[in-house]
């Protein structure tokens, strides 16, 4: 292995080349790595690693994300990276100051950013925290890092680089909040709590798409539960969400131990861990499903204060505010920016999140289960885990109520499998309604609409009882 060295910007006898031992060695026999340093190599252009992919090094964690500082891009060269990684590329950073290309690769990015500064070391001076504040460069084969860096990696603290590095770019508060999510053991130092608690305010001047970019990462982290609990704590939570202020301290009667915030912060950690222990289901989710489910037990509750009513007897109820949630959850993704496909999912889990739990009180017969999958589609499947997140997070000892919740899910699950009912061939069509004498008309289309609900609900099972059914009810 060559000789690394290393460099601070403070005091140069703070860091130790021992601090690098064998990751300079990890750096060269990465295939990625390599490929890309080959590739500036050959236009003789200076590169540097930075961030993260060096500080998982250091922790034996596998590299997801890599992240490069050059001192130009050019498209051309771009786009050449792009072909040679078999990688897709696009610009980022629209409205931020520093330049930013990002290829994707599979689930892992390559980001390149054009240097900060006329030197490596002063661009790790504007870097948002300490541990990501390292680099190495290729060029000279020496590493470069802040004073703090190695410490605080070996040692879990999250940190900022300056006192300025928030107001530079005020996503780094909800960054920071991700960083506490995704590396285990790290924590926010009780310096960089208090700055985000006092210009918490500043984050809503960030662009909307990079605010929900990282609240996906946080989402898909091992502690989403944990990371919202952090937001409240420091005042980003309800910054971002307005709407969830009215749930703090809302009392929601006997069927709870906690008032409408905290449950719903449970229900998000709920639903994280029965996607990652395993439903009781043969279930298999994708990172679509993990965000609308997610997003779905964040917002789920959102009508709650708009519906509270007290009957007679003291009891508190929430009459429709599953309504009322959707159309609250339909401003914040519209604020924020949502893909059309997750905001669509979220709406529905929302709009039905009490229909199993409201089923479960009574004796449904299979008719209103199969009109309930034909309704959800493949969201079903997201219904049924957030019913089941939410019969456990409740905490009111009611075992009843979490047998019978999944006695009709696995009755569900078991007709969701067995049937088609989501998109089922249909038993008559226009021609056959021709056959029977009927005009090309509207009530043609009733007639077929009126054939389907009956189909899903197991009424008509085959074309013979279908014709039947026309013959009698629509008599010519």
């Amino acid at each position: 292995m060559t000789k690394e060295k290393a460099q601070t910007r403070k005091k140069p006898s703070d860091m130790s080349p021992q601090d690098f031992i064998g990751v300079g060695e990890q750096i060269r026999v990465d295939p990625l790595i390599q490929q890309v340093a080959e590739a500036f190599r050959q236009q003789e252009a200076p590169l540097c690693l930075v961030g993260g992919a060096i500080r998982d090094i250091i922790l034996k964690r596998d590299i997801k994300d890599y992240d490069f500082v050059v001192k130009e891009m050019t498209p051309a060269f771009l786009d050449h990276l792009g072909a040679l990684l078999e990688a897709s590329v696009f610009p980022m950073g629209k409205g931020r100051q520093e330049q930013v290309y990002r290829l994707v690769k599979g689930k892992r990015t390559i980001d390149f950013a054009v240097m900060a500064g006329d030197a490596i070391d002063q661009d790790l001076m504007r870097r948002d925290f300490t541990i990501n504040a390292i680099a190495y460069s290729f060029a000279e084969g020496r590493f470069f890092a802040d004073s703090q860096a190695i410490k605080d990696v070996r040692e879990g603290r999250i940190a900022p680089v300056s006192p300025q590095a928030l107001q530079a770019d005020p996503l780094r508060m909800l960054r920071a909040v991700r960083y506490r999510c995704t590396l285990p053991g790290f924590d926010l130092t009780a310096q960089l709590k208090e700055e985000i608690t006092r210009h918490r305010g500043l984050v809503s001047d960030v662009a909307q798409e990079r605010i929900r970019a990282e609240l996906d990462a946080i989402n898909f982290s091992p502690d989403p539960a944990g990371g919202l609990q952090l937001m409240h704590e420091l005042g980003l939570l309800i910054t971002i969400f307005p709407e969830l202020a009215p749930l703090e301290g809302l009392p929601q009667g006997r069927h709870h131990h906690t008032d409408a915030l905290s449950h719903t912060i449970e229900v998000v950690g709920e639903v994280n861990r029965l996607m990652n222990e395993g439903p009781p289901f043969a279930f298999r989710s994708t990172d679509q499903d993990r965000l609308i489910l997610g997003y779905a037990a964040l917002f789920h509750d959102l009508g709650k204060p708009a519906t509270k009513s007290i009957d007679e007897g003291g009891e508190v109820h929430f009459y429709g505010h599953p309504q009322e949630s959707s159309l609250l959850s339909q401003g914040i993704m519209r604020r924020l920016k949502f893909p059309n496909r997750v905001r669509d999912g979220v709406l529905l889990v929302v709009e039905n999140h009490m229909r199993i739990l409201t089923l479960a009180r009574g004796e449904p017969k299979d008719n209103a289960l199969r009109r309930l999958i034909n309704t959800m589609g493949e969201e079903i499947r997201l219904l049924l885990l957030l019913g089941l997140a939410e019969t456990g997070s409740k905490g009111n000892g009611d075992d009843d109520e979490q047998v019978r919740f999944m006695d009709l899910s696995r009755r569900i699950w078991d007709l969701y499998e067995r049937e088609d009912l989501i998109a089922p061939e249909p038993l008559l069509r226009g021609r056959d309604l021709l056959g029977l004498g009927h005009e090309p008309d509207p009530r043609m289309g009733e007639i077929l609409e009126e054939v389907r609900k009956r189909q899903i609900a197991g009424e008509l099972r085959n074309k013979e009882e279908a014709l039947q059914f026309v013959r009698k009810e629509y008599a010519l």
